[in-house]
């Protein structure tokens, strides 16, 4: 029987050249596990989209029930996730479903339960690894119980050991009589499905059973493109030049969270890393594998100078250069050929030079000059995306080059074409590290680190490595403001807290209302005594809420000149009263001791006001916001007014912000590694340096917002 039957659906984007599907015809039974495969813009998330509702077909229809519940689950987990509390987003669903309290919670613990994140219930989505999100998104939409689930891509980023898990989670589904629709262009994926729906450049080009589709080594190639050769790490063990050292870590030890160094035998969190040693060889080809969270990009982050505060040293003839995994953010102006050369530009190099270079680069990555130069950044694939990416890495010419999962999510053919990229600039000289969760492409490099718990437990390379002379590299000197934004996308979801202050420990409708009564009464004291008393108990209330005290006065002395700006308009301006004394006059500058009390009592109030923002802010994370604003907004409810949306509405803005903040995180990464941001003094020198975030920032705002509504939509918020 056809749950879904598609006919003749075509479908295109506004102001593209090619249609995205051309009249794709296919029926999907009910209970089958069908995986829909192709390359990278072969039309594959957009189908999904189209069986979603989520866009309108341009001609032709797709048919089914409309009391059929179909869930989407997506390729990026970040940006599908609504709470910033792992149980709160899995009862997300259920609760738009208007099911009572109890089935809700019981939905919640079995859907948490079958994806193995129960003992994560409470936890922070900030604090998870990637395969943990994508198993909290996928919980998410088991919630509401689908009849359909659709996941695009949703394991595509995933390390061995987490995609094993989702694929019998799988399995399970699809025994108890689910239907579920895999889009994907991995062939284990393709193994594990029943039907077969193949799509190239739009169209159906296969439309079957799984078995059949695997014995045509032409749709394997489609799928996968060329097998990567198998290097010989042994012969290249014996032929390497050992003296010949670019870069060294020397027991390099890293936390994020300094209060809880790494030391041996203890427990660790993800991303840090203990007692790291090795060295790198010109002109080598390195591959740093591991499970998710093993440390592989925080060792990556280290060793470019993108991190600050390790133990151990760190030397190398030339700095290292990233290339992160997320290539969107490494993309700063409207056409790519200005992209590329945005690096060199950095450097002062100009005319013939420049294009040269940009030209050169380009044609490194397999991006012709004449066909990309001046195409849109936003309107190439992923898959060109990260070429550019690259392009523009290769510009400033480095000769330690590292790549953050150069490979995730990219077809065969695309992940053919970077691998050999990476192998060419190898043998140009370049000493090249990547990370991968890919056997196939360890195979293919000449060296293999494995990770573990943020410790090296395997080198195929030979140690034993003469002593050289290389200079200690230093971290980049705005590395202070990037962990200023972590710790603050970290605090807005309370994730970097292990305990709980005297202030937190009160019910959170309790915590807002004590709030509002230190604030208000800041404000609308005026004698100086009660200005001064408020003021103290503000500092009182910081200290309880478990507010740094040398935080607080930072920031009072960072705003005390403006306040003091204030204060001498205030004395100019504010009347004097009759008949006392003045202390010292001065043309139209009058100051007399009820100016000076009013003034004083102006900069209490400030300072109290600032001490119980800080107080507040640090004390009461967004779950806890959200919690007590339900309660103290239940009245409006009563009398009909929708409190629900203006909630909702709250927990978004929360769990966008972190969002944003790790986007502009990933920017400024970037925008060091290519030479901007601050290599100029003076102010205008700095706003210049700014300028180029602002694009790329507006631009992933608007897609992370289109995917989060999208995301609320599948799950049933109306």
């Amino acid at each position: 029987m056809s749950l879904i039957s598609v006919k003749q659906l075509t479908f295109s984007y506004p102001h593209a050249k090619n249609k995205a599907l051309d009249e794709v015809s296919f029926n999907i039974e009910e209970g089958s596990y069908t995986a829909i495969v192709g390359t990278n813009g072969s039309g594959k998330s957009t189908l999904a989209r189209l069986i979603c509702g989520l866009e309108n077909p341009s001609s032709g229809k797709i048919e089914f029930d409309r009391k059929l519940r179909i869930g989407l689950v997506l390729q990026s987990p970040k940006d599908q996730l609504v709470s910033s509390i792992v149980s709160r987003d899995t009862a997300f669903g259920p609760q738009n479903l208007k099911l009572k309290k109890g089935e809700v919670e019981l939905r919640t613990i079995e859907c948490l339960n079958i994806v193995d994140l129960l003992d994560k219930a409470n936890s922070s989505t900030n604090a998870l690894s990637l395969g943990q999100t994508q198993k909290t998104a996928l919980s998410g939409m088991l919630a509401i119980w689908p009849d359909v689930l659709i996941l695009d891509e949703a394991v595509a980023m995933l390390d061995p050991e987490s995609r094993k898990k989702i694929f019998e989670f799988l399995r399970y589904w699809h025994r108890t009589n689910h239907t579920i629709i895999h889009i994907t262009h991995d062939m284990d994926a393709v193994k594990e499905a029943g039907q077969i729906l193949g799509i190239e450049k739009g169209k159906v080009f296969f439309d079957g059973k799984s078995d059949d589709f695997v014995k045509d080594e032409k749709n394997e190639f489609i799928i996968n493109g060329e097998k990567l050769p198998i290097a010989d790490k042994a012969l290249w063990n014996k032929t390497a030049d050992k003296t010949n050292s670019v870069f060294e870590m020397k027991n390099v030890s890293f936390a994020y969270d300094k209060n809880e160094k790494v030391k041996a035998g203890e427990n660790r969190k993800s991303g840090c890393v203990s007692n790291i040693s090795f060295s790198l060889h010109k002109g080598s080809l390195t591959a740093l594998t591991g499970p998710s969270g093993a440390g592989k990009s925080t060792l990556m982050e280290l060793g470019a100078g993108l991190l600050g505060g390790e133990d151990g040293k760190i030397l190398c003839k030339d700095r290292p250069v990233l290339v992160q995994q997320n290539a969107s953010a490494a993309l700063f102006e409207a056409f790519a050929a200005d992209d590329v050369a945005f690096g060199p530009r950095n450097k002062g190099v100009t005319g013939k030079a420049l294009k040269k270079i940009v030209v050169d680069a380009m044609e490194k990555t397999g991006l012709d000059f004449k066909d990309f130069g001046e195409r849109h950044t936003n309107e190439l694939s992923g898959g060109e995306q990260r070429r550019l990416a690259i392009a523009g890495i290769l510009a400033i010419e480095p000769e330690i080059i590292f790549f953050d999962e150069p490979t995730a999510g990219l077809d065969g053919k695309s992940r053919y074409k970077i691998m050999m990229l990476l192998r060419q600039l190898a043998e140009e000289g370049k000493t090249v590290v990547f990370s991968t969760h890919r056997n196939d492409e360890a195979d293919f490099s000449d060296r293999e680190i494995k990770m573990r718990n943020g410790k090296i437990i395997d080198d195929s390379f030979d140690k034993v490595v003469p002593e050289t002379e290389l200079p200690e590299m230093t971290p980049y000197s705005s590395v202070s403001m990037l962990e200023g934004l972590r710790n603050t996308s970290l605090s807005l979801s309370g994730a970097k807290k292990n305990k709980k202050s005297p202030v937190e420990r009160i019910f959170p409708w309790m915590r807002i209302v004590l709030f509002l009564a230190l604030f208000i009464l800041c404000l609308v004291t005026r004698s100086i005594y009660l200005c001064g008393g408020m003021f103290l108990i503000s500092i009182v209330y910081c200290l309880l809420a478990g507010f740094s005290m040398k935080r607080l006065f930072k920031a009072i002395w960072k705003i005390f000149p403006f306040i003091m700006f204030f204060a001498v308009l205030q004395l100019i301006f504010h009347p004097a009263l009759s008949e006392e004394s003045v202390l010292f006059q001065w043309k139209w500058l009058l100051i007399t001791p009820s100016k000076l009390i009013f003034c004083a009592a102006s900069m209490l109030r400030t300072f109290g006001a600032l001490a119980c923002i800080s107080g507040f802010f640090v004390s009461i994370p967004e779950y806890d916001l959200i919690d007590g604003l339900k309660i103290l907004l239940f009245p409006l409810n009563v009398i009909r007014i929708p409190v629900r949306y203006f909630i909702l509405i709250m927990e978004i803005i929360f769990r966008f912000i972190p969002l944003l903040i790790d986007e502009c995180i990933s920017i400024i990464k970037t925008q060091l590694i290519r030479g901007g941001l601050g290599k100029k003094k003076g102010k205008m020198a700095k706003i210049k340096a700014l300028i180029p975030l602002i694009v790329p920032i507006l631009l992933q705002t608007i897609k992370r917002s289109e995917a989060l509504a999208d995301a609320i939509t599948m799950r049933c918020f109306k």
